[in-house]
């Protein structure tokens, strides 16, 4: 997958974060939403995103431009 430069650009600002890695894993992975939520939570800590269950309901605003781009890393790790 790829990681694009700016994650401001890449992540839609009307969605949570975990609504946004969540979707990866439903509609490419074929995962229910409690797998890609528990999925997502797990790929949020392995790139060193502390209180992962808390970011996944925070809009992308509410987080730093280093912490988007791990969202991003995530993302493409799902």
């Amino acid at each position: 997958a790829m990681v694009f430069q700016d994650p401001n650009n890449a992540l839609n600002a009307v969605y949570t974060v975990g609504n946004q890695l969540m979707e990866v894993g439903m509609l490419h992975l074929g995962m229910d939403e409690e797998q890609s939520f528990a999925k997502s939570v797990e790929v949020l800590t392995a790139v060193g995103i502390p209180e992962a269950n808390e970011i996944m309901y925070a809009y992308p605003h509410q987080l730093s431009g280093g912490m988007k781009q791990r969202v991003m890393i995530a993302m493409a790790l799902i």
